[in-house]
């Protein structure tokens, strides 16, 4: 293993993160928050030096690694960020308990939305900040991690060949940063840019529409103050984050082409439009079941009516968890919604839950064999968005299937274990595997008579949903293969 290159690496990696404590630093600093100010002062500082220290002592070492040991280097990059991201709520009091601030951090940088906060609005600005530019961050590692090193294991062969068709070796370390780099900075701050204008020009609090913009394109879920997106007080934002929450659980690649107006190769992806037609199927059925179950009496509106809806729905599926109301979620089944957060989004999108490639890939080898007890000698190659999947990307995918679901199943049973009801339990190992933690506390606070707040759970069982939320973020089988000898022999 090239440990100086991962150590070089490696310390880019912190300097990068040192930079981030400067926006909650100066928004610390306008509204004269003591003690936050210097919590974020000495969180970069000591970041930063750390990460100064690896660069100059390694640097002019060769970089090039392994696909083994960029696996090595993105789990050790989240670990750290996870335990890094949490020192200025311990450190300013906001949470002050060490696991819980590791627990709130871990839930941003994963975009799992999960919050151990009963009350927003109390915080200090700069901490409200804080939370919400973990998961943008989050957003952002997530996209990077899968395009640069995990790309194959998600089955996405159109990602590297994108990558490397400027050059003629596929072992140029700095070309593949490069370009993965430059195939995600401009959709992710575009996107980034094109909804914090449209918010703000909707009425939305400036401060309020930079959090909600870095919650909505990273699909996190984390609000800037208590309450549902209805306080806000304009059906226009459910539109909006509805358009910008269907981009962040589609592909990058996809999305990318869409900017560039490459009309061509938008063609080649059948993905967006099952991810787009699970969103709108979704939203009919819950008018439906407003109109059945309510009898239409507080039916408000078409507009306003099928806007919320629309939220809801591409809420529940993009995983980000956003609720238009206080019970927007009361008329969808808990085995629904629980299906819903288990499917996810689209692959190389900062989305969590299983993907709907996979999923889809699934129902179509199904098929095949279904159709090889009549017709046993006929060959029938599997297609997806016109990309040939071999037998070992189909393995890999009910491996990786059958892996989450015990995952979840563990989890649950820690959960349950202590003190959570079976169903509770059953419905926070989803969410938090799904990375899809604000819907799982919106479904339970709407279905459960009885709840357990995160923030009381015992110190075993918030470990266990933190390992969980990073297992989710970068794919089980990435942790599970760190496990096999052979990972490390070859």
């Amino acid at each position: 293993m090239n440990g100086h290159a991962l150590g070089y690496i490696y310390g880019w990696g912190l300097a990068f993160f040192s930079l981030t404590v400067i926006p909650p630093l100066i928004i610390a600093l306008a509204n004269n928050e003591a003690v936050p100010l210097a919590s974020f002062l000495v969180t970069g500082l000591a970041t930063g030096f750390f990460g100064g220290a690896l660069i100059i002592a390694l640097k002019g070492r060769d970089i090039e690694i392994s696909r083994r040991e960029k696996i090595t280097l993105v789990i050790g990059l989240w670990a750290t960020f996870c335990i890094i991201g949490a020192i200025p709520f311990e450190a300013s009091n906001a949470i002050p308990s060490r696991l819980n601030a590791i627990f709130e951090a871990t839930s941003g940088l994963t975009t799992t939305g999960a919050t151990l906060l009963e009350q927003i609005t109390t915080l200090p600005q700069s901490i409200i900040y804080w939370r919400a530019q973990l998961q943008w961050v989050g957003g952002f590692m997530t996209l990077f991690t899968i395009t640069y090193a995990l790309v194959r294991f998600m089955g996405a062969e159109r990602v590297t060949k994108e990558i490397y068709k400027s050059s003629s070796s596929k072992n140029d370390e700095h070309l593949h940063l490069f370009t993965t780099l430059r195939l995600i900075i401009p959709v992710y701050l575009g996107l980034s840019a094109a909804l914090l204008f449209l918010l703000v020009i909707s009425s939305v609090p400036f401060f309020d529409a930079i959090c909600l913009t870095m919650s909505t394109v990273s699909t996190g879920g984390f609000m800037p103050r208590d309450g549902a997106l209805s306080t806000y007080g304009n059906v226009n934002i459910f539109w909006i984050m509805s358009i910008f929450m269907f981009f962040g659980s589609i592909s990058v690649l996809w999305v990318s082409y869409l900017f560039k107006q490459e009309w061509l190769n938008l063609k080649k992806f059948s993905e967006p439009l099952w991810v787009g037609g699970a969103m709108l199927t979704l939203t009919v059925v819950m008018i439906a079941l407003k109109l059945a179950f309510d009898d239409g009496r507080e039916f408000k509106g078409p507009n306003i009516e099928i806007a919320t809806s629309l939220m809801n729905a591409v809420s529940l599926i993009s995983t980000t968890g956003f609720a238009a109301t206080n019970h927007s979620f009361e008329h969808i089944s808990p085995a629904i919604a629980i299906i819903l957060m288990l499917i996810g989004g689209g692959v190389l999108s900062t989305a969590g839950g299983i993907k709907f490639t996979r999923i889809l890939m699934m129902f179509r080898q199904s098929n095949r064999e279904l159709r090889s007890l009549i017709y046993p000698h006929e060959v029938r190659p599997l297609y997806l968005s016109n990309e040939n999947k071999d037998h070992l990307f189909i393995s890999t995918v009910w491996v990786t299937f059958g892996l989450t679901i015990l995952a979840i199943s563990l989890l649950g049973g820690i959960l349950s274990f202590h003190g959570m009801g079976l169903e509770e339990a059953f419905f926070a190992a989803t969410g938090t595997i799904s990375n899809c933690g604000a819907c799982f506390q919106q479904m339970s606070f709407v279905h459960l008579n009885e709840t357990i707040p995160l923030i009381d759970l015992a110190k075993p069982a918030k470990i266990a949903m933190i390992v969980g939320m990073i297992i989710g973020r970068l794919d089980i089988l990435i942790i599970i293969s760190l496990f096999n000898i052979s990972f490390w022999r070859h």
